[in-house]
């Protein structure tokens, strides 16, 4: 989950930096210096232009996310499942191993305890693989929670066009934003009725 928060922190992050750069990146000659004059009723019109999204209400409240966690959950939870089994049927097996060591000799012994290793290290070897696949898992579902977001907004801001649509979540580096700035209401309705 804080992965998701990161990326969408970049995906933000990355999408003002470009609105930056198409915005200001423009070198100001004197006579578009002149024309850029605004008046202040142009200039109201334009104080929404820099707007932002509350990430983690966005995340608490964006259908197709909940969705992608629920799913990715179920996965761990049956691959936890599944390596408490195996653990316990290794378990099993050493248990009655010792039940069984006095009357074995050392041959029968040493055999059993190096399957039982083996065993033992099936198990490690298992949840390591079923851990890189969680998280080549989890890379999936950030990459398409990221690709489902911005798609949507840039969809949202052929309409509205806003210059700058920040990401804001306790910790990052907006400390203070205006209420009447905050479109995540907005974007989790529009957001979830476009799925």
């Amino acid at each position: 989950m804080k992965q998701i928060s990161i990326v969408l922190n970049i995906v933000l992050l990355i999408a003002v930096a470009y609105l930056y750069y198409l915005t200001l990146g423009k070198a100001d000659s004197p006579a578009s210096v002149e024309n850029d004059k605004v008046t202040s009723s142009e200039m109201n019109a334009e104080d929404n232009s820099i707007v932002f999204i509350n990430s983690d209400s966005l995340l608490n409240n964006y259908d197709y996310f909940i969705s992608m966690s629920k799913a990715l959950e179920k996965k761990q939870d049956s691959i936890d499942a599944l390596l408490q089994r195996r653990a316990r049927q290794v378990e099993s097996e050493i248990m009655e191993y010792q039940k069984a060591a006095a009357g074995m000799t050392q041959e029968q012994m040493m055999k059993t305890e190096e399957g039982l290793m083996q065993k033992q290290q099936d198990v490690i070897d298992l949840k390591d693989r079923m851990l890189d696949y969680l998280q080549a898992e989890e890379r999936k579902m950030n990459d398409s929670v990221h690709h489902h977001l911005t798609s949507y907004l840039r969809s949202m801001n052929e309409e509205m066009n806003y210059k700058f649509i920040l990401g804001y979540q306790r910790g990052s580096g907006i400390l203070l934003a205006n209420d009447s700035l905050d479109i995540t209401t907005d974007v989790i309705q529009g957001i979830n009725e476009s799925d």
